[in-house]
């Protein structure tokens, strides 16, 4: 596992990304065996790592292999066999582990990849052409001619100089269209998770990122926003103020029992396995690009390393630290309160963190009811959805509207008192996992990363770190006794059995750090005051300025939060969704904001190629649906629609289909939807209710949601959930819906989608919707190889476009005007690509035939259309000129692309 000729890989067989990605492609070009050694990194024995049995189902790992080195051996004996006078010498043990494990990876990268220091300009050099350089360097010459002639001389030269000026310019933008067109097309061939990430790139630098920054520079900010935060970290709002500790660990040079810890080789393959990619890595510079690939080989040493990290309860160094990157909130940007402060953590930390959160949410105090976010099964939509029947509930139990406070909590990871964490945990965990969080929790070290410089570090007193793994559940076991301590009397087992009893007794609901309070007038102030006494309890503080209060009364009384009035509002945007005054969806807000943020997303990708002249028309589609439409259907399932909304948003989405394909503001969008197999909104917004109300029928039973759904689904309850659940589709399935599986719920889907196509067809202005294929699925024209103009043709034929919506003259019958029935007869469509009279529209006959995919065609197809497609190119091609009132001139070899595809097939 260790030493020389550790890993093995071959281009073809390894899943590295990245620069050693493009190092492994370059050795298998050149036909040698890539071979990554780790050669500073050494075992005797790899079975002394872990089981025997558990090692013969590791790929690559031979148990029997004597690895040596040039400078040194390092003997990995089990763990349950080590034994160290002191503490610090297992601590030392294990840094060395970890650092030597580092270096391998390193030298390892530097053989395979090599060193860089600086990113050259190359494409710079790939941009200049021979003959823009010679253009460039003759407009120097004319220049330098000019400035030391003199008379006539110098009028020549001076128009010799902008001559070859504007020549330059001219040359420049053909290269920048030739460049971009090249871009495009290596867009539209390339894998599309590649060209989703390369346009994932693109945005995130076009858009604007506002760094924190000072006159004196980068390293002085970097100063000022760790002290900053240092002042944020200090402690000093806890009733403690940092004076007493919680420690669990014990000094003596025993370790815990290695047979208790909750991971295993399999568990961390998983974890692996399930690192995002392109993330930021931490001070070791690891990430999880570089270890993936050596999933089966680094398995066992992290298991190694784990077991000692859970038996000493203690981790590296490297682990411990969080390099911080302040991310731009609001506000102004030259104040450091405005930041988030992000951390960057080692790789392995978040291995090992992933390995340890099932059983610690499993074993840890079960969290409130009321408490939604960063839990398993549940959903930002399931709390607004929750806040809607609650306040639904108050408004007929008390005969008037609730009134809500929507609360926001001043740094709220950053001001835990962890110590609270600590306490909660003791009951529940088994002492070696709290002592091993403390160690990860407890011992940080903090250092501010701006613009390449880092500030001094130093040790927070409270916080967790923003950006671990563990932090969003160690942040609900913090502030989860809020709801408790809020309510006027416990929750009882009777009241989870009873929906509108549990209701009435929650006052409160929890997404992490959003709360909002559910009361009366009277009430409502005396809960603020709670929330005061609870955070003076815990050591955190509330941020009266980003305090809401929605209250439909319009005597509206003043509400106090450390005597601070906070501000009312007629709506507030809970977890993105607008809530008004009575507690219910706003829904026109929610439309609106929505349309917003899809057309302003829709004006950024334009500008980068997702246009009509941009990149391919399917690949835009793709980008759309993935990036975009997001935005338009958030909140979609859990609010009802009447037709004027649904038109809002239909136009919304044309709108920027248009923008796609191209069109007039009026262009009838019905074709572009079909043939990129796009549901409309209307069918969309019953799709996602249809999935919320299926969903919601499977959450935990622990779940609030789950707790209300009997109420909810009663006949006289009239609530959002009954409404929702009214969806044309859901009706479709409510016979069926207990026994529902995922298959047959996405078969039913099909079933409705072709239900109102044939709908759809049967409306009005449908006849070029009728003239598409029948089949629910991304048109081929799309898909298959062509040129850009055969393409656009060919759509624009689908569109309707094409003979001109305004037809002209024929140039060969000037007294008929060149219109769809026209052209048919003018080209003669059915002679030259051998069809009978009886079929109406020969061309689309023919499109509607094309072949999805390119590799399974019957030979015989494949003869007809060697021979009819060049024909509909030609067609198209001359169809094109005669529409806009000219001679056409002959095709240059047309439906050249899908030809040879086909032939390449054949043979």
């Amino acid at each position: 596992m260790f030493g020389k000729d550790l890993v093995k890989l071959k281009g073809n067989q390894c899943g590295v990304t990245g620069i050693l990605w493009r190092a492994l492609k370059k050795r298998e070009k050149e036909g040698d065996l890539l071979v990554v050694t780790i050669d500073e990194f050494m075992t005797s024995r790899i079975c002394n790592i872990c089981h025997e049995d558990s090692l013969r189902k590791v790929d690559g790992v031979k148990g029997h292999s004597v690895l040596g080195c040039q400078n040194f051996k390092l003997r990995l004996p089990p763990p349950s066999t080590i034994s160290f006078q002191q503490r610090e010498d297992a601590n030392n043990y294990i840094e060395n582990i970890n650092s030597q494990l580092c270096e391998a990876i390193y030298s390892a990268l530097d053989r395979v990849c090599g060193r860089q220091n600086t990113k050259t300009d190359s494409f710079l050099k790939d941009f200049w052409t021979e003959e823009m350089t010679e253009t460039f360097e003759l407009k120097e010459y004319y220049y330098r001619k000019w400035r030391k002639a003199s008379g006539l001389n110098c009028l020549k030269y001076w128009l010799l100089h902008q001559q070859t000026k504007a020549k330059l310019r001219r040359l420049t933008v053909q290269r920048r269209n030739e460049t971009w067109r090249q871009f495009c097309e290596k867009m539209a061939k390339s894998e599309y998770t590649k060209a989703i990430a390369k346009f994932s790139r693109i945005r995130k630098n076009r858009s604007l990122k506002p760094i924190f920054s000072v006159a004196e520079g980068p390293q002085h900010a970097a100063n000022i926003m760790a002290n900053h935060l240092q002042q944020t970290f200090s402690g000093s709002l806890s009733p403690e103020n940092g004076a007493t500790s919680f420690n669990l660990t014990s000094q003596s040079s025993q370790p815990f029992s290695p047979d208790s810890y909750p991971f295993s080789i399999d568990s961390i393959k998983s974890a692996i396995e399930l690192l995002p990619r392109n993330k930021a890595p931490g001070i070791d510079h690891i990430k999880s690009e570089m270890i993936q690939p050596l999933i089966g080989i680094l398995s066992p040493i992290f298991f190694y390393m784990f077991q000692l990290c859970w038996q000493w309860s203690y981790t590296p160094l490297s682990w411990r630290i969080g390099q911080i990157v302040p991310i731009y909130k609001k506000g102004s940007v030259s104040d450091p309160r405005n930041y988030r402060p992000i951390s960057l953590t080692s790789i392995f930390r978040k291995i090992l963190e992933k390995c340890i959160q099932p059983h610690l949410v499993t074993s840890g105090p079960p969290l409130d009811i009321t408490q939604g976010g960063f839990r398993e099964s549940r959903g930002s939509l399931d709390q607004v959805l929750c806040l809607t029947e609650l306040s639904q509930i108050y408004r007929k139990q008390n005969k008037c509207d609730p009134v809500l406070a929507f609360l926001d909590i001043k740094s709220a990871y950053d001001t835990v008192d962890r110590n609270k964490i600590w306490s909660s945990l003791q009951s529940f965990i088994s002492v070696p996992l709290l002592s091993l969080l403390q160690n990860m929790f407890d011992n940080v070290s903090i250092e501010v990363l701006l613009e390449n410089y880092t500030s001094k570090r130093f040790h927070p007193q409270t916080g967790i770190l923003q950006g671990s793994i563990l932090s969003p559940y160690l942040y609900s076991v913090y502030i989860n006794n809020l709801p408790i301590f809020l309510r006027p009397s416990p929750l009882e087992e009777p009241d989870y059995a009873n929906p509108t009893q549990l209701a009435s007794k929650i006052n409160c609901l929890l997404y992490a750090d959003d709360v909002v309070l559910i009361a009366n007038a009277e009430a409502l102030q005396s809960l603020l005051s709670k929330c005061e006494e609870h955070s003076y309890a815990l050591g955190y503080r509330w941020n009266p300025q980003k305090c809401v209060v929605v209250d439909s009364n319009p005597q509206t009384k003043n509400y106090y939060l450390y005597n601070n009035e906070l501000p009312h509002q007629s709506f507030f945007p809970y977890l993105g969704i607008p809530i008004k005054q009575t507690g219910i969806i706003d829904t026109k807000a929610l439309i609106q904001q929505n349309i917003n943020k899809t057309l302003g997303t829709m004006r950024q990708m334009a500008s980068i190629g997702v246009n009509r002249k941009g990149f391919d028309k399917l690949i835009s589609t793709r980008f759309y649906n993935q990036i975009v439409r997001p935005q338009l259907e958030y909140g979609l399932a859990i609010s009802t629609f009447n037709l004027r909304n649904i038109r809002e948003l239909e136009n919304c989405q044309n709108q920027c289909l248009r923008q796609i394909f191209g069109g007039r503001p009026y262009t009838s969008t019905k074709v572009m939807l079909h043939i990129t197999n796009l549901p409309s909104i209307k069918d969309l917004i019953a799709i996602l209710q249809a999935k919320f109300i299926y969903r919601s029928l499977s959450l935990p039973d622990d779940s609030l949601l789950m707790k209300m759904l009997p109420y909810l689904q009663s006949v006289h309850a009239k609530s959002k959930w009954s409404k929702i659940a009214n969806s044309p589709f859901w009706k479709t399935l409510t016979d069926q819906a207990n026994n529902m599986s995922p298959s047959i719920f996405k078969s039913k889907r099909t079933e409705f989608l072709r239900q109102s196509y044939i709908t759809k067809l049967q409306e009005k202005h449908s006849k070029l919707l009728a003239c598409c294929r029948p089949e629910l699925a991304v048109d081929p024209i799309l898909r298959l190889p062509m040129t850009r103009i055969e393409r656009d043709r060919c759509l624009r034929w689908r569109f309707g476009w094409l003979p001109l919506g305004k037809p002209q003259p024929c140039p060969f019958h000037p007294s008929e005007l060149f219109n769809k029935r026209h052209s048919i007869q003018c080209l003669h469509m059915h002679t030259r690509l051998f069809l009978p009279q009886t079929i109406e529209d020969p061309l689309s006959f023919l499109l509607n035939k094309l072949p999805q995919k390119t590799k399974k065609i019957p030979k015989l197809s494949i003869t007809a259309w060697l021979i009819r497609w060049p024909v509909i190119c030609s067609i198209l091609h001359e169809m094109d000129y005669l529409a806009h009132n000219q001679l056409p001139v002959p095709a240059h070899n047309p439906g050249n692309l899908f030809v040879q595809q086909l032939s390449t097939n054949s043979s």
